[in-house]
């Protein structure tokens, strides 16, 4: 049974939201961490070395694509090429430490600003935000 709003509103409006708030998180950052390239770069650091095609099926994009964007966090020292241990025509991709600090740098500042914003809302807001926390990790750890 559904009982609160419309499903399309509340999407349309939880769309606008996210996009609000990915845009202002976005604001400082360096402009050579491209989404994309922050997308791999997280990516990459979540696991195990990474065929570029595994991080081209996992980030939803073609495998050119993703040679591009591997090519410019290269340059850029953010990530290292490692041999494959059974197949030498493969490389496998690790963050640098480098990388890793960048992703560290990134995560501290996106949560603290979110953390302010939270603190400025009101009480009652912020316990409304925590109690939707659950459906929107539901949301976002639903397959595709």
């Amino acid at each position: 049974m559904n009982i609160g709003p419309e499903p399309a509103a509340t999407a349309g409006r939880l769309k606008l939201a996210m996009t609000a708030l990915t845009r202002r998180l976005r604001k400082d950052w360096p402009d050579e961490l491209t989404p994309s390239r922050v997308t791999a770069l997280a990516t990459v650091a979540a696991g195990e070395p990474l065929a570029v095609g595994e991080l081209a099926k996992r980030m939803g994009v073609s495998t050119p694509t993703v040679s591009h964007i591997v090519d410019a966090l290269d340059k850029q020292g953010l990530i290292a090429r490692l041999p494959d241990p059974h197949d030498r025509r493969i490389c496998r991709l690790a963050t640098s430490d480098a990388g890793a600090e960048v992703l560290e740098e990134l995560s501290r500042r996106t949560t603290g600003i979110l953390a302010d914003r939270i603190h400025q809302l009101p009480p009652a807001q912020q316990s409304a935000l925590e109690a939707a926390l659950p459906a929107l990790e539901a949301l976002a750890a639903a397959p595709e």
